[in-house]
């Protein structure tokens, strides 16, 4: 059962806070690359525009449609990844899957933020939507080759 304080755990202010970085849309135009996921669970939605120099983000704009926690990751990705490789930005996303499978992960410092997601371990329906821009990263490296 969830109680009220599960929620306010899951829905701290630093998750807000991050939540409210990416309430506007910032489109990249042009773009080298455009993908667009829907988390089948929930219906969030995320369109992520990528510049990159061969496997390195240079720039992302955003179209984000999804409750605050994958509003809050989104805003992470957004800020952190321009001048990462999309590895080390996928080693990220797959230490995020592990934290909310249940894994004691401890993050680079580079990406530290994430773990602001423990609370969510308890809260699956919630998973595809804090991994929305993981996954749409993951889908564009696919596409470089």
């Amino acid at each position: 059962m969830t109680t009220e304080g599960d929620l306010d755990a899951l829905y701290q202010a630093r998750v807000r806070d991050w939540a409210r970085k990416v309430r506007n849309d910032a489109r990249l135009m042009p773009a080298d690359l455009t993908v667009s996921r829907t988390s089948p669970l929930c219906g969030s939605t995320l369109a992520i525009d990528i510049r990159h120099d061969g496997r390195l983000v240079t720039a992302l704009g955003y179209r984000a449609r999804a409750c605050t926690l994958g509003m809050a990751s989104t805003a992470v990705v957004i800020a952190k990844s321009p001048g990462r490789s999309f590895a080390e930005i996928g080693e990220a996303g797959a230490q995020l899957a592990a934290l909310l499978a249940g894994e004691n992960v401890v993050f680079a410092d580079h990406w530290a933020e994430l773990g602001m997601f423990t609370a969510a371990r308890a809260f699956p329906t919630r998973h595809g939507s804090i991994m929305l821009p993981f996954d749409a990263l993951a889908e564009a490296a696919g596409k470089l080759g």
